[in-house]
Formats: C-alpha cells, structure tokens, sequence
C-alpha cells in the first residue's frame, strides 16, 4: 500500500467519523476532526497527533503500550 491509499484511506474514515460526531452534536469532535480531515489534505501531519502525543509515542506507536502499562490488572 503506498501513502496516497493510506492518506485516502484515513480520510475516508475520519469523514465517517465526523458525520457521526455532526450527528450527535458533539462540536468539539467535529472542530478536531475537520482539523485532521484539512492537515491530512495539506499532506500535513495530524494536528491532534502533534499535540496529544509524545515525540516517542508518534515515532514508534508505544502509546498503547504507555497505556498497557496503566491499565489496573
């Protein structure tokens, strides 16, 4: 897969996931996903990416293991 079919694939479900957001009203999911959907066109990198995580975390994914490690057993 080449990074075109990854970009339009992520478009893809980040509109299904904003008409689902516009659907419930929740206008903070709408102003955060409308900001990735337009960075990701810009072939820029996801806004909420840059700013919830960690430079690690965005270079190799060890942010669900960030949250393994927190989850009570």
């Amino acid at each position: 897969m080449n990074d075109a079919e990854t970009v339009d694939e992520q478009l893809q479900k980040l509109e299904r996931v904003l008409e689902v957001a516009r659907r419930n009203g929740n206008q903070l999911f709408v102003t955060n996903i409308e900001r990735d959907i337009a960075a990701l066109r810009q072939g820029q990198p996801s806004p909420i990416i840059a700013e919830y995580l960690t430079d690690r975390e965005r270079i190799d994914g060890s942010s669900q293991q960030h949250v393994d490690d927190q989850t009570p057993q």
